[in-house]
């Protein structure tokens, strides 16, 4: 099998994102739990696994004043994101090697490309680098470690074509509670709140892993405490304080 790098800039992924994930409406109830809550005027945004830019169409919608830059591994999804939403900021740039200083954005923000990153701790620890207030993100979890991370047992099958080819696939990575702990405990500085919440959920049938559903998470840390901010542990696993 081989794996799916190339796959997110073959014409078919383009068309894909081009035309899905636009709105409000196609996003999950876990994304719209923080979004509606934290975006306010003149936010500045990263949108890091930014694809062609469709979530700077869902931001504009809760909030028309935001700032958006978004960046992705792809060069080809980062032309047709600048085709579509010209004068907006678009970069080629891994999650993991940001070209921006530290505390550069009110939001970071991280959907669907973490539970398919082999290097998502790098990831989380940039993404909370260049952070100055909120590092929105979301991964798969499980109660009972340990943490399932190797492609040959946990993977998705790509096919944006249609129809699988076979061969490419991406890993699907389950996080065990415990680890997505320590990892957060981990970062510096150390987050000061911590809101988490998720639900769990069926993997899809083009996901093969021993599990049978996961816990969808969507968390958000969160750098200096606000008036009323708190830690938050929304999901049906226990947190391990």
């Amino acid at each position: 099998m081989k794996h799916g790098g190339t796959s997110w800039s073959h014409e078919n992924a383009i068309r894909y994102y081009s035309s899905h994930r636009n709105s409000v409406a196609d996003t999950y109830e876990s994304e719209q739990f923080f979004l509606s809550r934290l975006l306010k005027p003149g936010h500045s945004i990263l949108d890091i696994g930014c694809a062609t830019g469709g979530f700077y169409n869902i931001f504009k919608e809760y909030e028309p004043t935001i700032s958006y830059t978004g960046v992705d591994i792809s060069p080809v999804m980062i032309e047709q994101g600048r085709t579509l939403h010209p004068g907006i900021r678009f970069e080629v740039a891994d999650g993991e090697n940001l070209p921006f200083e530290n505390n550069s954005f009110d939001i970071v923000f991280i959907a669907g490309a973490l539970h398919m990153a082999p290097n998502w701790r790098e990831i989380l620890a940039e993404g909370w680098r260049v952070s100055k207030q909120y590092f929105v993100f979301d991964v798969r979890l499980k109660n009972d470690s340990p943490t399932i991370e190797d492609i040959r047992q946990s993977f998705e099958k790509i096919a944006f074509s249609g129809q699988w080819d076979g061969k490419t696939i991406v890993p699907y990575i389950i996080i065990d509670v415990m680890t997505f702990k320590k990892t957060l405990d981990a970062l510096q500085p150390a987050p000061s709140v911590q809101q988490i919440h998720g639900y769990y959920h069926p993997v899809s049938e083009m996901t093969v892993t021993s599990e049978k559903e996961v816990c969808m998470t969507m968390c958000c840390l969160i750098k200096q405490r606000k008036d009323g901010a708190q830690n938050l542990w929304d999901i049906p696993i226990k947190c391990p304080y």
